[in-house]
């Protein structure tokens, strides 16, 4: 299992706020073993743990853990957040005050979908069952917010290579410019780090398949219009650098017939 321990800084109140709403998670799934950060946390927590060269920072404003469908059934999360003083103002949305977190579970098909699980509705996300089936980096996180306070917990993040994955399901489906920075900087990392330290990398082994082609077919799309594409270009990523990314770290898919 690969642990590793990061020191990161708040820049402004939102930060701060984003940066709580993570620890607040961290506290009340520790002893939980199916959670996972997902989202932008994730992406940045993993450039943070595995700085490269030439990367992008952006910044993100909630939190999102990814659960399990057990666990999410047995609302014990949600039992806690409510302790914790979060309201739920929807299925799987928490807010207490500036502070926000997401709850999310696998999807069964390669769609965002909302789903009901244990009575309470959740938003369903594609690939994340694959985070379950492998082990987690483990980041032990060191904040200095704003006010200069400090914030220390524990929180587990999908390898690299599935990280991708996500975000590759997330840039298909959304077509938001911080998805195109994430999976500039997740390529980098791949590039520039031995497989074994960042938890692996199939998705460049033909054959692929499953998720993993999805994510492929995505990313080589976006690989063949990167130079025209004004995603690209608004997420501030150097068009070629990222075309070279995808085309040496992720195999191409065979064409459907």
């Amino acid at each position: 299992m690969i642990r590793r321990r990061i020191e990161t800084v708040a820049t402004s109140n939102a930060d701060d706020a984003a940066f709580r709403a993570l620890a607040d998670v961290a506290e009340v799934t520790e002893r939980i073993e199916d959670v996972r950060i997902v989202g932008g946390h994730m992406a940045s927590l993993l450039l943070t743990a595995f700085p490269v060269r030439g990367a992008v920072l952006r910044r993100t404003a909630d939190a999102d853990a990814a659960v399990s469908t057990s666990v999410a059934a047995s609302g014990h999360i949600h039992r806690a957040l409510v302790d914790a003083g979060y309201s739920d103002t929807s299925g799987n949305h928490y807010v207490k005050g500036d502070l926000e977190i997401d709850i999310l579970v696998p999807s069964d098909g390669a769609r965002f979908e909302k789903t009901t699980v244990g009575g309470r509705g959740f938003d369903a996300v594609p690939g994340l069952r694959l985070a379950f089936s492998v082990d987690p980096i483990i980041l032990d996180v060191g904040v200095l917010l704003t006010d200069g306070t400090s914030l220390d917990f524990v929180v587990r993040v999908p390898p690299v290579e599935l990280a991708l994955i996500f975000k590759a399901y997330a840039a298909q489906s959304r077509h938001a410019p911080k998805d195109i920075t994430d999976l500039y900087n997740l390529l980098s990392i791949a590039f520039e780090y031995p497989e074994d330290e960042i938890g692996g990398w199939k998705i460049r082994t033909e054959p692929i398949s499953g998720t993993r082609l999805d994510a492929a077919r995505t990313l080589h799309a976006l690989a063949d219009s990167a130079r025209q594409s004004l995603l690209v270009a608004n997420a501030g990523v150097p068009s070629d650098r990222l075309v070279a990314l995808i085309r040496t770290l992720v195999a191409r898919p065979i064409p459907k017939l």
